[in-house]
């Protein structure tokens, strides 16, 4: 990071109100100072649903990142892991579009049963024009 850069965090969040269906959230967008996008994570209210039932496709700025059935436990962090630290290193991607896009689906398992909604929130760590 040089002097004409800041390291931001931009958070985008839906609700997955209904089991066993797919959900894409629509017009996210990446502020226009982005140069590039260094890392992902993804938290919810419910940890248990996300980590056992949740699976998404991510792209940002026209890049394919995670494809169709992408575990969502693998970009998920314990709250013993130091906050910079949370973060699924994704090196420097290049905004492209700007546009953010998911297709999360949330799926059945046996040790996380659905009986209410979630939130799903994608925390993204950027670095910006200044």
């Amino acid at each position: 990071m040089d002097q004409n850069t800041k390291e931001t965090r931009k958070t985008f969040t839906f609700w997955v109100g209904e089991a066993n269906r797919p959900y894409t959230p629509n017009n996210w967008e990446l502020p226009k100072q982005t140069k590039f996008v260094k890392g992902l994570q993804l938290t919810t209210d419910q940890p248990d649903k996300l980590y056992y039932r949740g699976c998404q496709k991510i792209e940002i700025g026209g890049e394919e990142l995670f494809p169709e059935g992408f575990e969502s436990r693998i970009l998920m962090s314990s709250l013993n892991v130091a906050p910079r630290e949370r973060f699924f290193d994704l090196g420097e991607v290049l905004p492209g579009d700007l546009s953010v896009k998911i297709r999360y689906e949330d799926k059945d398992h046996s040790k996380a049963i659905f009986a209410q909604g979630y939130s799903v929130s994608v925390i993204l760590l950027l670095e910006e024009s200044l």
